[in-house]
């Protein structure tokens, strides 16, 4: 079994596979709009730049703003143009709400990872008491 401990950037390689994987099964859908394709690429470009560039958090607090900007996005999508004619149509729809749920999950940590960097983040949401930091 490969050992997880020497691959760099392991939490934001994670986060970038599971929404990877989530939004291309999301976006299948003849209903999905090409603006979801957008905002998720910008998300995507912002993970990528924080995994190269890890001497700054700037990357990470747009891949978070980002993010967290998708959620509604993702409901505004969702309520406008969802439609269920077929079964890919609502599995398209499904994954895309499973997407927007794990958005929440991953929003959480990109908090965490920024703060581990100690930039800006690390003191523009400082942790509330009974909050741990993970490494």
């Amino acid at each position: 079994m490969p050992d997880i401990s020497s691959i760099t950037h392991y939490p934001l390689k994670i986060i970038f596979a599971v929404h990877l994987i989530l939004t291309t099964w999301g976006i299948q859908g003849h209903w999905c709009p090409q603006s979801a394709m957008f905002y998720n690429l910008l998300f995507f470009g912002c993970l990528l730049w924080a995994i190269n560039n890890i001497e700054s958090d700037e990357p990470l607090q747009f891949a978070l703003i980002i993010n967290i900007l998708s959620i509604l996005f993702d409901v505004v999508t969702l309520a406008i143009y969802f439609q269920d004619h077929y079964a890919s149509e609502r599995f398209s729809g499904a994954i895309m709400i499973i997407n927007l749920l794990v958005r929440l999950i991953s929003s959480k940590y990109l908090l965490k990872i920024g703060r581990a960097r100690n930039g800006s983040l690390a003191t523009l949401f400082p942790p509330g008491p009974g909050e741990f930091v993970v490494n």
